[in-house]
């Protein structure tokens, strides 16, 4: 596979009450790997920051098939799938130390002008046919990463606000953080019952220090795309969440639980 890999060990920090990996620290990992890819194939931070341009993550999806836990050894592998319009195209999987595919994801990036903070094209990825050649087609997960439909009738859960400790280099909202904004928000007797099979996110629009962020949520019925595709039972549960700033929305989500 044209990618790259990393191995690690599940840290303490990083894992929950079952000592078994979070999606907050899942998100860590992704993004550092994909930083240390790109700067490989020299469109990187580096790179775009010569034209005041950065990479931001605009959607995510995961998707656990078994729960590495505290002191496990895996290899985290990363490949870009090159171009859907505007969107850069990543996968990842997160190997088990017997090699299985262990959690899977998808994701979508877009190219931000740092000082105008405007999506656009930059001509040194888009355009050039070296890098897009180094394109690897592979899906770690069948389903597009596509555009959440918004969920009516989402009750106010609780408010954020934005505290240094969410910020990264950029100043704005780090994209772990959007999951751990979403996880605290929901009641903790799901996590004593129930683990995490799949989630996703959308990032609508950056957020900054000191903002107040409403966290909508409502429990639906699980898609049938998200219960076909992960063969889930009756006994799945499934959560939408919109968080929302001065009525606008800055992220989106939905997460499904399976019973421990």
């Amino acid at each position: 596979m044209n990618g790259y890999k990393e191995d690690s060990t599940i840290l303490w920090h990083n894992v929950d009450l079952r000592q078994e990996l979070k999606p907050y620290a899942f998100l860590n990992l992704t993004q550092e790997i994909a930083g240390n890819h790109a700067n490989r194939l020299h469109f990187g931070y580096n790179d775009l920051k010569e034209c005041e341009q950065t990479w931001v993550l605009s959607r995510i999806k995961v998707r656990y098939n078994n729960y590495p836990k505290w002191q496990d050894n895996v290899t985290l592998e990363t490949w870009h799938k090159g171009m859907q319009s505007l969107f850069g195209l990543r996968d990842f999987i997160l190997h088990s130390e017997d090699g299985a595919n262990a959690v899977v994801a998808t994701s979508s990036w877009l190219i931000m002008n740092s000082r105008t903070r405007r999506i656009e094209r930059a001509n040194n990825f888009y355009n050039n046919p070296d890098i897009l050649n180094q394109a690897n087609k592979t899906n770690a997960i069948e389903e597009p990463c596509d555009k959440l439909k918004s969920c009516p009738e989402m009750e106010l859960v609780r408010t954020h606000e934005v505290k240094l400790s969410d910020l990264d280099a950029l100043g704005h909202t780090n994209n772990a953080k959007y999951s751990e904004w979403t996880t605290d928000s929901i009641d903790p007797e799901i996590f004593r019952n129930y683990r995490i099979k799949e989630f996703q996110i959308n990032f609508n629009a950056e957020t900054r220090l000191g903002e107040k962020i409403e966290i909508w949520s409502k429990e639906i019925e699980t898609p049938e795309v998200i219960r076909t595709t992960n063969n889930l039972g009756p006994d799945s549960r499934t959560f939408c969440f919109e968080g929302k700033r001065d009525g606008k929305s800055v992220y989106e989500a939905i997460y499904t639980f399976i019973p421990v």
